[in-house]
């Protein structure tokens, strides 16, 4: 078992630092040069992010700490090819810019969220690039955009992984029981239960770090999420309250 375990983890580490491979064959056609090309790069980055994934579930703190990962991570996302067959309700992103405020109903969370902060933060994130295990304006996943947003309108820590941050607030069984400000959470990933995860604004909408898209608002009646859905968590003021020591310690 051991001996199977180092072998995938030495092809994960081949993967994530090897070059580029040569294409194979010539072509003086410029598109097919540019197909060929196109097919290259989605081998590669779907062979990092296998990888990654690998990595993030199975190996020591050694390897993933050589491989650029935090000790102990779990990479989240949904999958991006899954997505582009199953996400089948559209939602019209230019509208909501233009009628975001319609999502700010006066009535405060129960975690005394601004639901003006919360909107204004979505709006200003919105398009932002995907980054499996990003953290910034360049490039961000699910969990840190989560974080990143609970940071600045709350003053408040959430920890790293959609599977750590699942942990929190009272648990929302039913999507039509959700409300603005509530954490939603999804199964997209083998290697853990809890893998995706964005924040609930109404009308089964819900803004999140898409790999396909970046950071967009998606529908909970698509297929792709409702049928992936946990489940949603509440946090309440005083959940707020614990993350801002943490914070604070930290």
């Amino acid at each position: 078992m051991r001996a199977t375990l180092w072998f995938w983890i030495t092809i994960a580490l081949t993967v994530l630092w090897m070059t580029e491979p040569a294409i194979a064959g010539h072509s003086t056609k410029k598109k097919g040069a540019k197909r060929r090309a196109s097919a290259r790069l989605q081998r590669n980055t779907q062979g990092k992010q296998l990888a990654l994934e690998l990595l993030s579930s199975q190996a020591s703190p050694t390897l993933q700490t050589l491989a650029g990962l935090h000790e102990g991570q779990i990479l989240d996302g949904d999958d991006a090819d899954e997505v582009a067959r199953e996400d089948d309700v559209p939602v019209d992103i230019a509208t909501i810019r233009t009628l975001w405020m319609a999502y700010v109903d006066g009535e405060q969370p129960p975690s005394g969220l601004s639901q003006r902060q919360v909107m204004e933060f979505i709006m200003d994130w919105l398009g932002r690039p995907y980054r499996f295990g990003g953290s910034s304006a360049d490039g961000i996943d699910c969990s840190a955009f989560i974080q990143t947003l609970f940071r600045t309108c709350a003053a408040a820590l959430l920890p790293r992984t959609a599977q750590e941050q699942y942990a929190y607030g009272q648990q929302v069984q039913h999507i039509e029981d959700l409300q603005f400000g509530d954490l939603v959470f999804f199964h997209t990933r083998s290697h853990a239960w809890v893998s995706h995860v964005g924040i609930y604004l109404g009308d089964r909408l819900f803004a999140h770090a898409s790999s396909r898209y970046g950071v967009t608002i998606s529908s909970l009646e698509s297929t792709y999420y409702h049928k992936r859905f946990i489940g949603g968590r509440r946090l309440t003021l005083s959940d707020l309250q614990q993350l801002a020591l943490r914070s604070e310690v930290r």
